[in-house]
């Protein structure tokens, strides 16, 4: 790796940029600190991977915002492991259910 990339390795965010703009494919010697943050790591599957990163789902699944996007944008589908998470976020669970269930959630409802 370049010096250069390895500075800009070191932070989730830039490293997710770079990858998507600068590499604009896979980028392996930063997804470890990709995987480190949410948002980068659904963006990360989403734009450069196009397909579940299941390396990072631990992390996706525990932001709400980001699971929700997850599992309608990247799997296309349920996402069993994150909704306990998206039914505690009444802005998020509405979402889950009218785009990826596509009708109502009786679980979200009690939470």
């Amino acid at each position: 790796m370049p010096e250069l990339e390895s500075i800009i390795a070191r932070e989730a965010e830039i490293a997710c940029l770079y990858a998507v703009e600068v590499v604009r494919g896979r980028w392996p010697e930063a997804e470890s600190i990709i995987a480190t943050d949410p948002w980068c790591a659904y963006c990360y599957a989403n734009l450069v991977l196009r397909g579940r990163w299941p390396e990072a789902e631990p992390v996706i699944a525990q932001a709400p915002q980001w699971a929700y996007r997850y599992a309608r944008y990247v799997i296309g589908g349920r996402w069993p492991e994150s909704e306990p998470t998206i039914a505690h976020n009444p802005k998020w669970a509405w979402r889950y259910a009218r785009y990826v269930i596509r009708g109502r959630w009786p679980e979200a409802e009690v939470a």
